[in-house]
């Protein structure tokens, strides 16, 4: 167990229970109002305020898939006690009741919870985990009102969210939490455009190097995630929440305009690999696998030798067998589940469909036989057709999808099991004529 998930195992361990009953629909109560609301609270939260201070601490890429987005805390730090606290919005837990189904329809629980800042920050130092510090520069009541916040965010009743991959997360509530205390001060500077970045390039870059997590989102997500991020968007990921903050002015309570963050350190500098600037383009790679399987598929289905049928046709049970799973997957999570925003939409169920689960039988049983069948003949030619339509579709601007590094892979490979049956028809007519 690395030294991060230690430090958080005893809250884990406290909450499962708990967990278990909770859902993001349980009765909250009222969130405290935002500062300029109530004089008389303002005063009370002005005198809090003046002896507190407010810094956004950021933590660099870790090793596992779900520590590569990095991680987020706002630590409030009193000058009278010494004590400093930091509040993240980042804890679930895996041995949650049905942790997995929840995860995968959208409803996975999770929390708020504060620790000591310097145990926190020491345990990612010692997971090799850069370790950023933002110092705000906020008026008093601003701060004896992120106190009252996160006191009231820390109750049983008001702790846990259903987490959003990209629009609600640990660090989106961190910038929510800012833009209440500053009365919507970030509202008109971060709906500007970002860098260009999009939710799919994004965390294209980031698992870049994971070989299961990298294809598998390039198949999931849809269209919604190839649109250009708003700096509001791009704060899903704490750094970029971070370099915005850092970069942007406010206005203080006569009006005049002073820079949010005072200062802006690197507390430890991990000697990890850094993260790639942008998404590596696979595209080329995957069709060179790609045309590779298909001339494999077509060359191969022609075998005479019983040892190369079987070597196709497991193959076919294989290619449609789970191409038919990831087809009836993404059609469930773009029409059913929380994630449609962002698998909604999603050309690539022309590409991957339930069809295939059919295929995966018929198309099997006859590079089995090395004889076509009806079947066989029309399943493999509507996917391959319905393969070469979502190609196409790429072409129409408002349906453009970036999902090159799926076609450059399974159309070739869709349009050779069609030619592959068309292939044992034309054979099987041509030995009878032989005889």
């Amino acid at each position: 167990m690395t030294a991060v998930r230690r430090l958080l195992a005893a809250a884990m361990l406290m909450a499962s229970s708990a967990l278990a009953a909770q859902s993001t629909e349980a009765t909250q109560t009222p969130r405290p109002p935002a500062p300029g609301v109530s004089a008389s609270l303002d005063r009370a939260r002005a005198e809090r305020g003046a002896r507190m201070s407010v810094a956004i601490i950021t933590y660099g890429p870790g090793e596992f898939v779900f520590e590569k987005f990095g991680h987020i805390a706002l630590a409030l730090t009193d000058s009278t006690t010494g004590e400093s606290i930091a509040f993240n919005w980042g804890m679930f837990d895996f041995n949650q009741p049905n942790f997995l189904g929840r995860f995968l329809t959208g409803h996975t629980n999770y929390w708020m919870e504060g620790y000591r800042t310097a145990d926190f920050n020491a345990a990612y130092m010692r997971e090799n985990r850069t370790v950023r510090k933002l110092e705000l520069q906020l008026s008093a009541v601003q701060r004896g009102a992120i106190a009252d916040f996160v006191r009231w965010n820390a109750q049983d009743a008001n702790k846990y969210y259903r987490y959003d991959y990209y629009a609600d997360n640990c660090a989106t509530r961190v910038r929510d939490v800012l833009n209440w205390a500053l009365q919507g001060q970030l509202d008109a500077p971060f709906a500007l455009p970002g860098s260009g970045r999009t939710w799919r390039n994004e965390t294209a870059r980031i698992t870049a190097s994971d070989p299961l997590v990298y294809p598998g989102i390039q198949v999931a997500l849809g269209r919604n995630a190839d649109h250009v991020l708003t700096k509001w968007e791009e704060s899903f990921l704490p750094d970029l929440l971070a370099n915005h903050l850092a970069a942007l002015s406010v206005k203080d309570a006569n009006g005049a305009s002073m820079k949010l963050v005072t200062s802006d350190s690197v507390l430890y500098t991990a000697d990890r690999a850094p993260m790639p600037e942008v998404a590596p383009s696979r595209v080329p790679m995957a069709l060179v696998l790609g045309v590779g399987l298909a001339v494999l598929v077509v060359l191969l289905s022609g075998a005479g030798l019983a040892a190369v049928r079987v070597l196709v046709a497991a193959f076919s049970a294989l290619w449609f067998g789970v191409g038919g799973v990831l087809g009836t997957a993404l059609l469930l999570a773009g029409t059913v589940t929380k994630h449609i925003p962002y698998m909604g939409a999603n050309l690539t169920v022309l590409q991957l469909q339930p069809l295939m689960l059919v295929a995966a039988v018929v198309v099997t049983a006859s590079l089995w036989r090395g004889a076509r069948t009806r079947a066989a003949l029309g399943v493999s030619l509507v996917i391959a057709l319905l393969s070469l339509v979502g190609l196409a579709l790429q072409l129409v601007p408002s349906l453009y999808q970036q999902s090159g590094v799926v076609l450059a892979v399974i159309v070739p490979v869709q349009a050779a099991f069609a030619v592959a049956i068309l292939r044992l028809r034309s054979r099987v007519r041509s030995d009878s004529a032989t005889r």
